[in-house]
């Protein structure tokens, strides 16, 4: 028995003293359902609710191999020197504060979402 009356049916959910199943909200108050969408909208909107959180990312550079870099999402430091606009919305800017604690203000980075590997922030992992 679980409480407020509901008992565990395996993976199908859960049912109530009465046999009606509870609604998934319910179970899981805190759950957000993913509608289809494209890895970069899904890798962006963690993110954003990222707040100022450190990110870790890990991913897949053009050469194969991997990365990992660490940022925090709101930090407004200005992009120095050649930096220009990109027109890939699936390209994120950002300072791995890592290197940038190494060798100052620098560190300025850049990764696709769509060669992400995992990222994490606030205790949750998201592989994709």
């Amino acid at each position: 028995m679980v409480q407020g009356g509901l008992q565990q049916t395996g993976s199908m959910g859960t049912m109530g003293s009465n046999g009606a199943r509870a609604s998934p909200s319910f179970l899981f108050p805190m759950a957000r359902v993913l509608l289809p969408q494209s890895k970069t909208e899904i890798i962006r909107q963690f993110i954003f609710d990222a707040g100022s959180s450190i990110v870790s990312v890990e991913f897949r550079k053009a050469d194969g191999t991997i990365r990992k870099l660490q940022f925090n999402p709101r930090d407004t430091t200005e992009i120095k020197g050649t930096g220009s606009p990109t027109k890939n919305p699936s390209i994120v800017r950002c300072r791995d504060f890592s290197i940038a604690r190494k060798e100052g203000q620098g560190a300025w980075r850049s990764f696709d979402c769509e060669r992400v590997v995992s990222i994490k922030a606030n205790g949750i992992a998201l592989y994709v």
